[in-house]
């Protein structure tokens, strides 16, 4: 039998525009960080890695999946912050920096807030 809280996010999932699913995208690495800082907190290595390796499959997607040719300059940018943060993320995770987490989770709220609006124009 179907979970029917899978269901539901697959179809919120597919019916967003693709601004409004970058932005719950930033959402996902948002939280799995913060866990990782809470974990840092508690001295649990493990959980920090398994909150880290989740907010890094997120983040590697979105940069993998930009677009050079249509994205263009924007695409460009985002590359050169999204390897930013991945390198600060990496980082962060050898040092257990929370200041690094931090950094980088104020970028991606910046990040989020300009895709949340673009999904409003939409």
């Amino acid at each position: 039998m179907n979970n029917p809280y899978e269901s539901y996010i697959k179809t919120e999932l597919e019916t967003l525009s693709l601004p409004s699913l970058i932005a719950k995208g930033y959402d996902r690495i948002i939280l799995e960080l913060k866990g990782a800082i809470e974990n840092i907190d508690k001295g649990d290595i493990k959980g920090k890695i398994q909150h880290i390796s989740k907010a890094l499959d997120i983040l590697n997607t979105l940069f993998y999946g930009l677009d050079f040719e249509k994205g263009g300059e924007i695409a460009q940018n985002l590359s050169q912050l999204y390897s930013f943060c991945i390198r600060e993320i990496q980082l962060a995770n050898l040092k257990n920096d929370k200041k690094r987490l931090e950094d980088v989770i104020n970028i991606l709220n910046t990040l989020k807030g300009g895709w949340e609006e673009l999904a409003q124009k939409l």
